[in-house]
């Protein structure tokens, strides 16, 4: 459970941090085989496209890793004129438009990573690599922002809920 719990926790991190690292080693090679290349010459077509291709993944993983946090952007002047409540109602609010945003975006998404992953394939310039794996980094990362907006929903009823039955047993006791 300690497992996933951590992953409940720091999945977004995890896999942000490793895509991060593997865009700078693969933009440092394409740095290193750029100065060599006056002497000798390197294809560096492939670290052009795998970098963009982490790029795009960093992106909307990293949009979900906000989602998670509550982080994404919202207007925080409206709700500071209204109660707890109020509150609690605009957070809901920008949660849903998440959820509604991310999951049209998902489900278009995993439609367009079908298409070009097994119905009509593509394949990378330069790689060679299936064009799904390129694509799937935005349909990944909706799927994850979805996830998030409904757990943060969840969330935010379950604390709710319990800051009101904290109020009614300490107004039940005074």
């Amino acid at each position: 459970m300690k497992v996933l719990k951590f992953l409940d926790d720091h999945l977004e991190e995890i896999i942000c941090v490793v895509v991060l690292a593997a865009m700078t080693a693969v933009i440092f090679i394409q740095i290193v085989l750029r100065l060599l290349s006056s002497k000798i010459h390197f294809s560096m077509a492939w670290t052009e496209e795998v970098g963009r291709y982490l790029f795009i993944y960093a992106v909307y993983v990293g949009a979900a890793l906000a989602t998670h946090k509550n982080a994404h952007q919202k207007v925080d002047l409206l709700p500071l004129f209204f109660g707890e409540k109020g509150k609690l109602v605009f957070r809901l609010i920008s949660n849903i438009g998440v959820i509604v945003f991310a999951g049209v975006m998902t489900y278009y998404g995993w439609e367009v990573v079908e298409n070009v992953a097994f119905l009509n394939v593509q394949k990378a310039p330069a790689t060679r690599i299936n064009m799904g794996w390129a694509y799937g980094g935005s349909a990944l990362g909706m799927t994850l922002c979805t996830f998030r907006a409904i757990e943060n929903i969840v969330l935010e009823l379950k604390a709710w809920g319990k800051k009101k039955a904290d109020v009614s047993a300490a107004g039940g006791e005074g």
